[in-house]
């Protein structure tokens, strides 16, 4: 008789109770914030949110999928659609900004992080109970 595991081995790696699951939903959790970061510096395409968010934190932070964060926040009308600029290559480059509503959630998303942060350092930082 064979034992199974629940959840199969192939689908642990992407839900909770493994590292690759943690990265992935944290991950999912910070990116709105960090792309309206971003684009609250200045209007970008979307590649270019890619790869500077790859790039500023040390190659270790990349969304596989940068389209669905983009339409997601502009259905909630925090980034729209800017101007469009042609790129040496000739293709058409789609930029996008952050809106007035983006700003203040982003406002609100910060506070919301630091104040999670922090307790969460407080915790790490904390003495320990146990024997």
């Amino acid at each position: 008789m064979e034992h199974s595991t629940y959840p199969p081995a192939a689908a642990a790696h992407s839900r909770s109770g493994s590292l690759a699951g943690m990265e992935n939903n944290f991950k999912k959790a910070i990116t709105e914030l960090l792309v309206l970061f971003l684009l609250n510096e200045r209007e970008m395409y979307i590649n270019e949110i890619t790869a500077e968010l790859s790039r500023r934190s040390g190659e270790s932070f990349q969304i596989v999928f940068p389209y669905a964060v983009i339409y997601r926040m502009q259905r909630f009308g925090y980034i729209d659609e800017t101007q469009k600029q042609r790129a040496p290559d000739g293709r058409l480059r789609q930029y996008y900004g952050i809106t007035p509503d983006g700003s203040s959630y982003l406002k609100e998303l910060l506070a919301f992080y630091r104040h999670l942060s922090d307790g969460v350092a407080k915790i790490l930082a904390s003495p320990s109970d146990s024997p």
